[in-house]
């Protein structure tokens, strides 16, 4: 009688929980989500360092449009974050000229991204006095969850990256995951990444690694994704970002349409028609490496 009563209990615990956890695969989960006309909503913060300085962070909040195929467009608004030091330096030259003021302000400035299909549309910040006066978007090549990335480098509305991410988590507690993935490893693996990044890391970028922390809901959809990196920007001067991104939402309504035609130029017209910065904007700004003691030359 006892052996018949064990065996009813198992039956009974099996019949229960074989369907539940049919239910909770985290990758299935994601995909019933791609339905048209629903999405989430994403806030994130981010965090970087030069070498053990804080340096300019920033603060994303949008929504992700989502398609049977998956994201389908993107909307945020990006506002730059300034630690204390570099703030109180850039006040300090905007004292100095109406120039010098105009520029630290468009550096500063919140930016609007939008991204629909294969094209990116940003507004505000520097891009604005890129553009002549009767348009108020840029555009350039893109594709749909572009506009959402650039801080947060791990897309987890890809089905195979977010399989990757679980399949090879270094640890598990709840419905909490922790890994880490190289530069190289993720370009191969996520459209998102090959876009963000332009072209394929090698060398120590390649090898730079990605440390992850992702948390799933009670319906296995992700909740909350941290992620850490660091590279080498010269032989004594490393950088290092941090992001934390939040999702919540998940089913709501969202739609994302492109800016009306008539209010962008393309990055490609701009280009060929030579239209300038003003002349106190150094071009190479944001893209020449600091020195090693941090600081852009």
């Amino acid at each position: 009688m006892r052996l018949w009563g064990a065996a009813a209990v198992a039956m009974a615990v099996l019949t229960v929980s074989t369907p539940a956890y049919a239910q909770v695969k985290p990758v299935e989960a994601l995909k019933k989500q791609f339905v048209a006309g629903q999405g989430v909503q994403i806030k994130e913060s981010t965090r970087t360092w030069l070498g053990k300085d804080p340096y300019v962070g920033s603060i994303r909040e949008g929504k992700i449009a989502f398609g049977a195929k998956g994201v389908a467009g993107a909307e945020v608004i990006r506002t730059p974050v300034l630690n204390d030091k570099l703030r109180k330096e850039l006040e300090a030259q905007a004292k100095k000229s109406e120039d010098t003021a105009e520029l630290v302000e468009l550096i500063t400035e919140r930016t609007y991204q939008v991204s629909v299909g294969h094209t990116y549309y940003v507004s505000g910040g520097i891009f604005s006095a890129l553009l002549p006066d009767d348009k108020q978007w840029m555009s350039g090549p893109g594709e749909p969850a572009f506009a959402a990335y650039g801080d947060q480098l791990i897309n987890v509305f890809e089905p195979a990256t977010l399989s990757r991410l679980l399949s090879t988590a270094t640890g598990k507690k709840g419905d909490q995951y922790r890994g880490s993935i190289t530069f190289a490893q993720l370009y191969k693996l996520s459209p998102t990444f090959r876009v963000q990044l332009g072209i394929q890391p090698k060398g120590t970028i390649g090898k730079a690694a990605i440390s992850w922390r992702l948390t799933l809901d009670q319906n296995k959809l992700a909740k909350r994704l941290a992620t850490t990196w660091s590279m080498p920007m010269t032989k004594k001067l490393t950088i290092k970002g941090e992001t934390e991104t939040r999702y919540s939402g998940w089913g709501s309504q969202v739609e994302v349409t492109a800016p009306p035609a008539s209010t962008v130029m393309a990055i490609t017209g701009l280009l060929d028609k030579g239209y300038e910065p003003p002349s106190p904007i150094d071009r190479d700004y944001l893209s020449v490496p600091p020195s090693d003691d941090g600081t852009v030359q």
